[in-house]
């Protein structure tokens, strides 16, 4: 594919001035102080724990205690978030850095030195009695108390310090280690593509292009790398759920914690909730293999190929979008609905805050991410000038767009859950998708458009609960024994049959090792919150005609909660929405299904 020359990269110079910069490792000196300080605070805790168990109450000097070791917690966790972020930035442009890949792996043994002193303070906060707890609240951390009843409701299923302590300290080169194996294997893959050694990043980028020979020829030069590695990604897999299991299970004392109860809870929403989310889909994903067989007739196919599910529409001119040009069109698109917006984005482009430009080391996806020390977002997109890539590029934007509405909050009410984090990020590809769509004038432009519609609708009622299904299966199969390659072929095979069906040509066996969020260490379940986010984004813009010229600012409200409440209060204050009944879904699933009945019309 053609590489845009326009792209734009980081300035992070007012972050630190290179990853050589000797402050980086100043600053993380003196977190590790501020951490050390807080040591001998932690062991009055611990003692106070062991002795006394739950019966805490009026211990005036473990209040005054706990108090202080949250205000350094929060100084230190700026710290360490800064840093973090600037050592993953330079490892996404260049994965072979090695002075950044040994600033990663000392920022992890600090991460677990403060984990290991806090532990104590967690487990503190978790049990205190509410009388005593209220007396913790200063002015000063009040912006702490939803983040601490959600460990109080954790309750039940929280360890002694020492035990906490223990599991945190084992985590960097336990459950973390097999997480960073993975990125360094994926950010080092070389694929054969028709003969040409190319990077992952570079592959995976192919398989978005035009070219259905070479999509393909990547897509199945990809498949071919990752199996040289199946053994050490099925080892990965199984090391990650056995991990979680294991801790699950020293959890259950009391009461028995499911594995997605942990999620649920990392999600803030109730089982309910995502038993209704995921049953409704799975009773529409009809709609989404519609999708897919629609677009397999506007490419003269019986059936669409696995290469095919990321392809752009066919177009005569193969035209590429120039990178500028795409700022352009998302800056007008955010314009009708908010200036603010349209003028953030614009910001964005301005300030080098995204980073498109395609680097040999590479790493593949597109995120968004932050710097807390000066509240500013940034953006990772290797950038190839398809439809594709923009939308992509809007989606992260309007993650940005969340962190900054938010920027004056404190910073502890700004930490949102995987399901709320996906709502303003498909807010805003959803209003770059309007806008083309309204804007554009033939048809074979207004089917591009409405091809990203149906592109959507399959991955999100097909991909997606599919991968939901796979990690299910794969983490119950794994209570009794470790699985290999071969059997995480079969459990992702008959995942894509169940939802699928006969709408492709093959299933993707690989997919298990592809896929990076199967291999995130900190979460499980990486998957269905892309669901729930996408089909709660839609269900947020059917408000706007009800809402009329406030809903902009109903719409800036909602994102400014997302820290600071459960996705189902959050929905009940905001929209009137009880979102663990299946008909709230439905609604949504009803928009989606007229987005494909347009996208039919337009095929026929």
């Amino acid at each position: 594919m053609e590489m845009v020359s326009d792209t734009t990269v980081w300035d992070n110079s007012n972050i630190y001035s290179s990853i050589n910069d000797s402050k980086i490792l100043d600053d993380l000196k003196t977190a590790e102080n501020l951490i050390n300080s807080q040591v001998d605070n932690s062991k009055v805790i611990s003692s106070a724990l062991e002795e006394q168990g739950t019966s805490l109450a009026n211990r005036s000097e473990l209040v005054s205690v706990a108090q202080e070791m949250s205000r350094v917690s929060s100084e230190v966790s700026i710290l360490l978030r800064t840093i973090g972020t600037y050592v993953s930035s330079t490892l996404s442009v260049d994965s072979s850095n090695d002075t950044a890949k040994t600033l990663r792996s000392n920022l992890s043994k600090v991460s677990a030195t403060k984990s290991k002193v806090y532990s104590p303070l967690s487990v503190y906060l978790t049990i205190l009695d509410d009388e005593t707890l209220e007396t913790f609240f200063t002015e000063e951390l009040e912006a702490k108390r939803f983040q601490i009843s959600l460990m109080r409701d954790f309750k039940e299923h929280t360890l002694d310090a020492k035990r906490e302590s223990l599991i945190n300290g084992l985590s960097t080169d336990g459950l973390q280690a097999w997480g960073k194996l993975y990125n360094d294997i994926s950010g080092s893959l070389v694929c054969d593509v028709d003969g040409k050694k190319v990077n992952y990043a570079s592959a995976a980028s192919m398989t978005r292009g035009g070219d259905a020979k070479l999509r393909e020829a990547a897509w199945r030069g990809v498949q071919k790398a990752w199996e040289t590695h199946e053994e050490s990604i099925a080892a990965i897999l199984n090391s990650l759920n056995g991990w979680r299991l294991e801790e699950a299970s020293v959890r259950s004392e009391s009461k028995e914690l499911h594995y997605l109860d942990i999620s649920c809870s990392q999600s803030r929403i109730t089982r309910d909730t995502l038993d209704a989310l995921i049953s409704s889909t799975y009773e529409n994903r009809s709609v989404g293999q519609r999708a897919v067989k629609s677009m397999a007739k506007v490419f003269g196919k019986e059936k669409l190929g696995p290469w095919d599910l990321l392809a752009p529409a066919p177009s005569k001119d193969g035209k590429v979008i120039l990178f500028a040009d795409a700022i352009d069109t998302i800056e007008k698109a955010f314009n009708r609905l908010s200036p603010d917006m349209g003028a953030f984005a614009r910001m964005m482009y301005e300030k080098n805050w995204i980073d498109a430009k395609p680097t040999e080391f590479r790493k593949p996806g597109a995120y968004c991410t932050g710097f807390p020390n000066v509240r500013e977002p940034r953006v990772f997109i290797t950038y190839s000038g398809s439809m594709g890539d923009m939308i992509t590029l809007a989606h992260e934007i309007g993650h940005a767009y969340h962190s900054w509405v938010m920027r004056d909050l404190p910073i502890e009410e700004t930490n949102y859950s995987m399901t709320l984090a996906e709502t303003a990020s498909i807010f805003a590809e959803t209003l770059v998708r309007e806008y083309l769509f309204d804007t554009l004038e033939t048809k074979e432009e207004k089917l591009e458009i409405s091809w990203q519609n149906a592109e959507s609708a399959a991955a999100m009622l097909c991909n997606i609960p599919a991968r939901f299904e796979f990690e299910k299966e794969l983490v119950e199969k794994r209570k009794t024994q470790t699985l290999t390659p071969s059997e995480m072929k079969t459990l992702m095979s008959g995942a894509w049959k169940n939802w699928y069906e006969d709408s492709l040509s093959e299933y993707d066996e690989m997919f298990w090792a592809t896929k990076l969020h199967f291999s995130i260490a900190g979460l499980g379940f990486y998957n269905y919150p892309y669901l729930f986010g996408y089909l709660f984004s839609l269900g947020v813009l059917a408000q706007r005609e009800k809402l009329g010229e406030n809903f902009n600012e109903a719409y800036i409200n909602l994102l400014r909660d997302t820290g600071r409440m459960k996705a189902e209060d959050l929905v009940m204050k905001h929209l009137g929405k009880d979102i663990s009944k299946s008909e709230f879904w439905f609604d949504s699933l009803k928009i989606v299904e007229s987005q494909i009945e347009v996208f039919e019309g337009l095929v026929k």
